[in-house]
């Protein structure tokens, strides 16, 4: 079987379990919390799940490495800000702020399995994080 056969279909499945769970916390947020604060609050879920879910499930990286938690926490960031914005942008358009989010879920899923594949879990000799 070729190397990183099934990848994608298994980011969609954690993905499809990470992006649900975090949209769930985001959607309720926005609710009762301003825009920055909802989003970052749901980001910091998705990366706790994310960096171990996607690293030894989806990328099956046997050790995960410093190097990658801190590319990871960068990637995530970038994330919450281009979350924060697109949001924004579109409720000044007239979207729902609500809307807007659900509408930005596979921009952002295609961008982060992007950075992770190319740089976040690319194999490179560095101390592990967690065993």
């Amino acid at each position: 079987m070729l190397k990183g056969s099934g990848r994608k279909r298994r980011f969609l499945g954690y993905g499809a379990l990470n992006v649900l769970l975090t949209n769930l916390v985001l959607q309720l947020l926005l609710l009762v919390l301003g825009t920055g604060l909802a989003t970052f609050l749901s980001q910091v879920l998705n990366v706790g799940l994310g960096f171990v879910l996607y690293g030894k499930r989806v990328f099956r990286v046997e050790r995960l490495q410093k190097r990658s938690a801190l590319a990871y926490a960068l990637m995530a960031l970038v994330l919450w800000w281009c979350n924060w914005a697109g949001i924004s942008l579109l409720a000044h358009t007239g979207f729902s702020r609500n809307l807007a989010a659900f509408l930005l879920i596979p921009v952002l899923a295609a961008l982060s399995y992007t950075v992770q594949k190319l740089v976040v879990f690319r194999q490179a000799s560095v101390e592990p994080v967690l065993k």
